[in-house]
Parts: structure tokens; sequence; C-alpha cells
């Protein structure tokens, strides 16, 4: 009994430190990536990095008080062609010489009243989203998963408790003033999908191997 009491009590107090708030950091350790997508007239255009960053702080057991920041080094976009990233890079398009990333600042979350641990839940982000100079307001949903050490998590990611978010929306690259590549092999639409694919890790930098 008394051995059940103790293993009892080590439970409740790593659950309560866990649901402390934290800042988990984003790292660009090749795993986290950033996908840029968007339908041409023969095929459908990816461009994708690995080069992500940012942080989230973030309590699970008040959710809607989690802000986030995330940069991409979008001159690291690579669409699989060496010409065609030369192309997307160029002052005609992205202009990565002058607006080497794009970023996202959360200004408000909406969800649940608090998070389980590795139990996925859906909740909205609304923030700043800068590309190309341009700054829009927008609200995207966000798939969220809390995730305690585990032994599969510190021999597949690495030491420490991790956030892992994913999220996909859409936006316009003429409301961030890119000009819609016409003659770039082939017409690119005007609407473009961006996937995030992140996991943020307690405490500062990634170990992760």
């Amino acid at each position: 009994m008394k051995q059940l009491l103790v293993s009892a009590f080590l439970l409740l107090a790593a659950s309560s430190a866990f649901a402390d708030p934290r800042t988990y950091t984003i790292t660009e350790d090749g795993k986290n990536y950033a996908t840029f997508e968007s339908a041409a007239t023969l095929e459908t255009i990816k461009g994708t990095t690995t080069k992500v960053g940012g942080t989230i702080k973030a309590d699970p057991a008040d959710p809607t008080a989690a802000t986030v920041e995330v940069t991409i080094d979008l001159g690291a976009l690579d669409t699989g062609i060496s010409m065609r990233n030369e192309h997307m890079r160029s002052e005609k398009y992205l202009d990565v010489e002058k607006f080497p990333s794009a970023s996202f600042k959360s200004v408000s979350v909406t969800g649940p009243k608090s998070l389980a641990a590795n139990q996925p839940t859906e909740i909205s982000v609304t923030g700043d989203l800068s590309i190309h100079g341009v700054t829009k307001r927008v609200t995207v949903p966000v798939r969220v998963v809390i995730i305690p050490e585990s032994e599969l998590t510190k021999s597949s990611r690495g030491p420490g408790d991790w956030i892992h978010a994913t999220t996909t929306f859409s936006i316009k690259l003429t409301d961030c003033s890119i000009a819609v590549p016409e003659k770039l092999v082939m017409k690119l639409a005007n609407e473009m999908s961006v996937k995030l694919d992140v996991f943020a890790v307690a405490g500062g930098a990634s170990r992760a191997k």
C-alpha cells in the first residue's frame, strides 16, 4: 500500500509540473517543415523547407492563454528543380534577398478549457502573418498534441516534453503583393496552400537525434 501511495504521489507531482505554463522551442533540426503548395497548369508545385524556428508558450490547463511565434526561411524553399527555385526566390516573385523569411505571431487562441496529454485537440489560432513585407491578420486551424517524455519520444525525437502542432490553410499570392508567375514553365494559381508540421521541446534547444 505504501509503495502504491508513493507511486500515486509521484504521478500526481509529475502531472502537476507538466501542467504549468512552459516555453517550447521549435528548432531547425531537420524534422520540422513548412510546405507551400500551388496548383499549376500540368502539376501541383510544392516548395518545402525544414528551416522553421520559433516558440510556443503554453499551459495545458489554460490553452487559450498560449502564444505562438514561427519563422520560416523562404530562401531555403526547395521545389525540386534548381532553376524553378531561382525564379521563385527572385526579385520578381518572393524576393528573398529583401524578404528572407515569413513569420507568424499569434494574438489569440480559442479552443477547449484544457488539453489532455497525448490527446489530439483542434484549436483556432489568430495572428499576424507576414510574407513579402505584407502583414495580414489570419485565423488558422491547428491540431495540437501535448506529449510527455517517454522512452519512445526520447528515442524518436529526443529528451524532454513536446508539443506537436500541425496546420493547413490557404493564402493568396496577390494578398501578399506577390506576382502570380505566368511564365514559370506553367501558370500557377493565385491561391496557395500552406502547411506547417512542427515539434517543439520544453525548456530550450532540442537534442533530437
